[in-house]
């Protein structure tokens, strides 16, 4: 009974979220972990065992969506040059993250948090600003790679902490190295096999079905694939995001199946997610200890000193004007979702302490609201002078 109490509490909070962030206009996500963090903070919810599980399940589904984003497709029109230059942009991101966390003496999982990347506040931004500005172009086509990277890092993360350097991460490694492997065979068996046999696809999903048969394909697919990473002790992260990424190079033919599986996701399980990160929140500690807060501001400003550096060495060339390189640093460096995963799954295998927890939170929240204000300012004073040279 008090599982389905808790359940019936974060309904509400997931039904007012939306409502609150029309009113006071910042991310729906970062108004979700506010609210949990109210609950759980004023006695009006605590700790659930259920909730916690079925909220693994919503960050799961968060990766199953961020894998369909992914056009395979897409990687292959953006041309040999280009994307050397992004593979030289990823290398100089993480040499410097690693030049940063060995002079900081921070832990090891800082690697993956400060170049980690996510598609969903860059995002909010297109649906905002459009395709006009040539640093967004650019920072959507890296979120693109940057997403897949950061699920790999995630992968090779969780394979350290729970193996230690040894047998056992080689061992996990050369698993994960193999099962890609296959994986990438098995896209090349099915694209051909789907070349030959189209009609095999609809019966896998057809045009149209009164059973929402695509969204029970969809969701098999996705514990299906969970399941055999989990099986081979791999970060069930990596399942979820190939089981999107399978949804979205082979059924592109049934276009409202996105739109379909976002409200499904979006509607309540993914929200859940989030509400629960908030519940993890503890208002006593961090309004009690600067050092969470400081800390904070400073993986807010490492994220996106690192960006600005790379993106300044690698991409300068490409902007046309000279505020584009810290446009694309700011909308760059806004990884809401995947920044709060990471902090998830740190805290999980104890790769992170409660009050690092806290601050990595914290700035993701900082992040979404604070870069989208100064974007908003910048492009504003932009226009202005437009105008003026008019």
């Amino acid at each position: 009974m008090q599982d389905l109490i808790f359940f019936a509490v974060i309904s509400v909070l997931v039904f007012v979220a939306p409502m609150i962030n029309n009113l006071i206009k910042i991310p729906v996500v970062v108004v979700e972990i506010l609210l949990g963090a109210l609950a759980v903070n004023t006695g009006i919810i605590i700790e659930s065992h259920s909730v916690k599980e079925v909220a693994h399940i919503g960050f799961l589904f968060l990766m199953f969506l961020a894998g369909m984003e992914v056009d395979l497709k897409s990687f292959k029109a953006m041309g040999k040059s280009f994307l050397k230059q992004v593979a030289m942009y990823f290398f100089i991101l993480y040499s410097i993250t690693f030049v940063v966390i060995l002079a900081l003496d921070l832990p090891v999982i800082y690697i993956v948090a400060f170049p980690v990347m996510s598609l969903g506040m860059i995002m909010v931004l297109i649906q905002d600003y459009g395709k006009q500005y040539d640093w967004l172009n650019l920072c959507l086509k890296i979120g693109i790679i940057g997403e897949l990277v950061s699920i790999l890092m995630l992968v090779l993360l969780n394979g350290y902490y729970s193996f230690g350097i040894g047998y056992e991460l080689y061992k996990s490694l050369g698993i994960l190295i193999i099962f890609l492997a296959i994986m990438i065979v098995v896209f090349q068996v099915f694209s051909i096999i789907f070349w030959w046999f189209p009609d095999l696809r609809l019966l896998l999903i057809p045009d149209s079905s009164k059973s929402n048969q695509d969204i029970r394909y969809s969701v098999m697919l996705f514990f299906i694939m969970v399941v055999i990473v989990s099986l081979l002790h791999i970060e069930p992260a990596l399942g979820a995001f190939l089981s999107g990424l399978i949804i979205s190079s082979f059924f592109k033919y049934k276009k409202e199946l996105h739109h379909k599986l976002n409200e499904f996701g979006f509607g309540f399980l993914i929200p859940l997610f989030f509400v629960y990160i908030g519940t993890t929140l503890d208002f006593k500690l961090i309004f009690t200890d600067i050092s969470i807060v400081l800390h904070a501001l400073q993986i807010c400003i490492i994220m996106i000193a690192i960006r600005f550096i790379a993106a300044s060495i690698v991409f300068n060339s490409f902007f046309k004007k000279a505020n584009g390189v810290f446009l694309f640093a700011l909308s760059d460096a806004m990884p809401l979702t995947f920044l709060v995963a990471t902090a998830t799954l740190g805290i999980n295998i104890g790769a992170l302490q409660k009050e690092q927890y806290y601050s990595f939170v914290l700035s993701a929240m900082l992040e979404a609201v604070l870069f989208m204000i100064i974007i908003k300012i910048m492009l504003h004073f932009t226009e202005d002078s437009k105008l003026k040279e008019i």
